[in-house]
């Protein structure tokens, strides 16, 4: 029955793009005509895509492609950026699901293994890249162009990007998997602590890169300590919001879910209009409201009553927005950058687990859950772009390739290790999490 609806949506989103509505009132394939449409074909494509064993978000995100300004056209580009209105919306909730997720004595009991892995990961990541980045010199137009200095810092920018993870795909699949576990615990820590620090470290790496690409610059430590700062009052703002719903859930506990999209909306239109960090604010009221009340689980359940809408959007609009003219100039290099930085991560992850006397399968296995890729590092990559604009254009390119192709296969990859470990949900295999 299914198919047929989504035949049915389909053939209606091609009527209204047509010019058959030309002679009569044609109130044209508006963005918001075109959100309806998207959200009923997206959702059930991540339906259909289930029953081949893959996420849904994967399903979220083709539908998301196909119907963008690369495939159908069902939204111009105009439509994707007035869309991304949602994003803050959506990153908000997945931020406050994270923080609700983090336990205090879950983190406490893995610190040494996230320590650890986070360490590696970085070092051998960046390391690798730089080195790829002199030895395929002769190789790569991307590097030839450029001086030794520009080489370094291209390289340095490189490897700073590809130590990110997505931390709100990684959420949205451990939440759609019902999962629950050790590596679950693990790789979400991970992940959600790793986008702190890829921000505080990629404000380092950006200044060195500055100094030595251009004459006279110096280290610019000011811009550290203004980063430094803001991180601070984030972490302030969190803390008070996050008091703020606490009194609200104990107090009143009222339409929640319509006080809690409320909360994250306005939390991040006003966050990111003043230049804070509006992830880290939400991720500290989760974290606040689950480790110091009684209240993590109401949050938990208030957001997942209305989130499944917003989410479907996200992950459809982030389809629409990957760059495929971008993939297409530059996909035999975002391939070979794809493999390298999968390899890194494993070495990463393998060293950093076994430095910490984790099992073998953590060791082996985990390396998976780091995979995806999407807006923290699409930021940094446009930033990029404006500070180096002799190099900063191709380098997004490449960036928006790479991301394409991350955010694609590293949910498939994130899910198959969490039915394969059995820490899965029932839908997936059967079995319901302990």
């Amino acid at each position: 029955m299914n198919i047929i609806v989504l035949v049915v949506i389909f053939l209606l989103m091609l009527f209204l793009r047509s010019t058959l509505l030309a002679p009569f009132v044609n109130p044209g394939f508006s963005p918001t005509v075109a959100v309806g449409f998207i959200l009923i074909f997206a959702f059930l494509v991540g339906k259909k895509i289930t029953r081949l064993n893959l996420p849904q978000i994967t399903g979220f995100i083709l539908a998301g492609i196909f119907c963008g300004p690369y495939v159908m056209k069902f939204l111009s580009a105009g439509d994707v950026v007035s869309l991304q209105l949602l994003d803050g919306l959506a990153l908000s909730l997945i931020a406050l699901t994270a923080g609700g997720e983090m336990r205090l004595a879950q983190l406490k009991r893995d610190s040494r293994a996230i320590t650890s892995i986070l360490l590696c990961q970085t070092v051998i990541i960046i390391a690798g890249f730089v080195a790829f980045g002199f030895l395929g010199r002769p190789i790569f137009p991307f590097f030839s162009e450029t001086t030794l200095a520009q080489g370094f810092a291209l390289s340095l920018m490189l490897g700073t990007l590809a130590t990110a993870t997505s931390p709100s795909t990684t959420i949205a699949v451990i939440t759609e998997s019902n999962a629950k576990g050790k590596y679950t615990d693990l790789i979400l820590s991970t992940a959600v602590v790793k986008d702190f620090l890829v921000i505080c470290l990629f404000a380092f790496t950006l200044s060195v890169a500055r100094a030595m690409t251009f004459p006279g610059q110096d280290f610019d430590a000011l811009f550290l300590v203004s980063i430094l700062v803001e991180v601070g009052i984030s972490v302030l703002l969190g803390a008070g919001i996050g008091g703020g719903i606490i009194l609200y859930l104990k107090f009143i506990n009222r339409e929640t879910g319509i006080f809690i999209l409320g909360v994250a909306f306005f939390t991040y239109q006003i966050s990111h209009s003043l230049g804070y960090h509006p992830l880290l604010i939400c991720l500290v009221a989760g974290f606040l409201v689950e480790n110091f009340s009684s209240r993590g689980d109401s949050l938990i359940q208030a957001i997942e009553k209305v989130s499944v809408p917003v989410y479907v959007v996200f992950f459809a609009i982030s389809g629409a927005s990957l760059d495929l003219d971008a993939l297409s100039r530059t996909w035999v290099l975002a391939l070979v950058f794809v493999v390298l930085r999968a390899a890194l991560k494993f070495s990463g992850t393998y060293l950093g687990a076994k430095l910490a006397n984790e099992e073998k399968g953590v060791q082996k296995q985990s390396w998976k859950g780091f995979i995806s890729q999407a807006g923290v590092a699409l930021g940094m990559a446009v930033i990029i772009e404006e500070t180096f604009p002799e190099w900063g254009g191709e380098f997004k390119a490449l960036v928006l390739a790479i991301i394409a192709i991350n955010q694609i296969i590293g949910p498939v990859l994130l899910q198959r290790l969490l039915v394969k470990v059995n820490e899965a949900g029932k839908k997936l295999n059967g079995r319901r999490p302990q």
